[in-house]
């Protein structure tokens, strides 16, 4: 078990990774617990649940709404919590993001942790403190910055994911090796065999050196000003593909590094050898589909909470290993999206 602290000015957190439910039992209080979950991760782990009351909902992307944020709200009031209760989230990023959201809105603002079930929430959606919903094809539009107490990642509960969920992590898995870490990048496509199996050490591994880079960057920017950006790496045009073809978060994840890596090499900043050796590992892991950027893309991205002023703040790539943060007016940002558009229907001939 490893255990890494991030203290901010924004508040600290505990990550226990490779832990059970077992070593969270301290930290919780002796009464007034709520357990926000959904009913798959009830059905699997329910009898692992602490003592508490449990509010669950429906599982999926759907559920991320502020009608679903409400809901629970009224059921919390229902229910006699109050300012010193405490809000257990218990799954995956859906169930994280709906939880923190909760969380830091309740009676503005009770106590809360995770238990991160999920490859994608175990090196990044339960990590760092961001919570938020949709507002209809708008990726979380809607949200708030709080750090949770603590969170607990079980990697035996790895083991239940479905294959296509377990991509899905690999895509925020993968990011944060293209983003910071060449070796890890290199280590993780080296180890798709072992992945495949869902081998504990391995697993173990690769999640706390993804962690530990998104632990330091959030120290360094609690609230996403400058240097946290580049956990976006994929996230503009990936959010798109996700709503639009209705594909899992870290898969559409997957698609837009490949779109931002392009980018990358049309901007001049990155050799476009760099962006192939992207491109072979993601394939090689069965993360690239053959899926198109949606027409009126452009305006889409304008909207998006990393819009400022006319502009975008996009996540590029100097080499694996290495991102940078550039502002793209909307006017460049539309000829690439011509210049790809034209080059990926090309492709598909």
């Amino acid at each position: 078990m490893n255990r890494i602290r991030i203290n901010s000015a924004e508040g600290r957190s505990l990550l226990i990774l490779g832990g059970t439910v077992d070593d969270i039992m301290p930290l919780l209080p002796g009464k007034g617990l709520f357990i926000i979950t959904d009913t798959n991760v009830r059905k699997l782990y329910g009898n692992s649940f602490p003592g508490g009351e449990v509010l669950s909902g429906e599982a999926g992307e759907g559920s991320k709404t502020m009608q679903t944020v409400e809901g629970l709200c009224r059921k919390l009031l229902d229910a006699g919590a109050d300012r010193s209760s405490f809000i257990l989230g218990f799954g995956g990023g859906v169930v994280c993001d709906i939880a923190g959201m909760v969380a830091s809105v309740y009676m503005r603002g009770v106590r809360h942790a995770f238990v991160s079930t999920t490859l994608l929430s175990q090196v990044d959606a339960s990590i760092g403190g961001k919570t938020g919903v949709n507002l209809g094809e708008y990726k979380n539009i809607i949200g708030t910055f709080r750090q949770p107490e603590f969170v607990l990642c079980d990697h035996s509960m790895l083991r239940t994911l479905p294959d296509e969920e377990f991509r899905s992590g690999m895509g925020e898995l993968f990011k944060h090796g293209i983003i910071r870490d060449r070796n890890l990048f290199f280590d993780i496509s080296a180890s798709a065999e072992k992945l495949e199996e869902r081998d504990p050490a391995v697993l173990g591994d690769l999640i706390l050196r993804a962690v530990r880079i998104k632990a330091a960057v959030v120290r360094r920017d609690p609230l996403e000003k400058g240097m946290r950006r580049i956990l976006n790496f994929g996230h503009t045009f990936g959010h798109v593909l996700e709503t639009h073809h209705r594909i899992p978060h870290g898969l559409a994840v997957a698609q837009g590094m490949i779109i931002a890596g392009e980018l990358s090499v049309w901007k001049g900043e990155m050799p476009h050898a760099e962006l192939r050796l992207m491109q072979v590992a993601l394939e090689n892991a069965g993360m690239i589909g053959g899926y198109p950027l949606p027409a009126g893309v452009t305006s889409m991205i304008a909207r998006d909470k990393k819009s400022e002023s006319g502009s975008v703040n996009f996540v590029l790539l100097n080499s694996v290993g290495k991102a940078v943060t550039r502002k793209l007016s909307i006017t460049e940002l539309q000829a690439f999206v011509n210049y790809y558009t034209e080059k990926d229907s090309q492709s598909q001939q």
